[in-house]
C-alpha cells in the first residue's frame, strides 16, 4: 500500500508549499498534512469494509438459496457489526488539539494514529480471507461454513479492538 502521507506532501498546492517555508506556520502545514493523509487512509479502510459487508451479504443469500436457513442469524449479527465499525473508522477523530489544549496532539502521535490506521488495512486482509471462505464453504452446501463464521467474528472483534485502542491513544486514555 503506498504510504499516503508521501502523497499528500507531493501533492501540495502552491499555497500549502508556501505555507511550509513559514517559520512558524511549517509545523501547522506538517500537521494538517499528516491529519489529510490519515483520514483518506481512514475512508479507503472504511470503504474496503463495506466492500467486504457485501461480500457476507452474497453469502446470506447463497445459504438461502441452497435452503441453509441455519447460520443466516449470525451472518445478520455480523453484517451490522460491519456496519457499526465502518461508521467508528469512517468518522473517527483526526487528532486535533486546540491552541490552548492541556494535551498537544504533535507529529509524533499523528504519525503514531497514522500506524494504527495502516494496520487496519492488514486485518482487513484477513477478514477479506475469511468472508472467501465463508462464501466458498456455503457454496458447497455442508455445515462448515458455520467454523467460518465464528472465525470471522473472532478477526471482527480483533478489527474493532484495534480502532478503540487507537481511540484511546488519541483520547490520551490508552492505559
Amino acid at each position: 500500500m503506498v504510504d499516503l502521507r508521501e502523497k499528500v506532501v507531493q501533492d501540495r498546492g502552491i499555497i500549502a508549499r508556501i505555507q511550509s517555508v513559514i517559520p512558524g506556520f511549517s509545523g501547522y502545514r506538517a500537521n494538517e498534512d499528516l491529519r489529510a493523509a490519515d483520514n483518506m487512509l481512514r475512508i479507503q479502510v472504511a470503504d474496503r469494509l463495506a466492500s467486504i459487508r457485501g461480500d457476507l451479504e452474497a453469502c446470506r443469500t447463497i445459504l438461502m438459496d441452497n435452503g441453509q436457513l441455519e447460520g443466516l442469524d449470525k451472518i445478520g449479527v455480523l453484517v451490522s457489526k460491519f456496519k457499526t465499525i465502518e461508521g467508528e473508522i469512517r468518522h473517527a477523530a483526526q487528532g486535533y488539539s486546540g491552541i490552548s489544549a492541556k494535551v498537544k496532539v504533535g507529529e509524533a502521535e499523528l504519525n503514531k494514529l497514522y500506524e494504527y490506521d495502516l494496520n487496519l488495512t492488514t486485518l482487513l486482509t484477513e477478514i477479506g480471507g475469511e468472508v472467501g471462505k465463508v462464501k466458498s464453504l456455503a457454496a458447497a452446501g455442508g455445515p462448515d461454513y458455520k467454523q467460518a463464521l465464528s472465525q470471522l467474528a473472532i478477526k471482527l472483534d480483533g478489527l474493532q479492538g484495534t480502532n478503540k485502542r487507537r481511540m484511546a491513544f488519541i483520547t490520551g486514555t490508552e492505559v
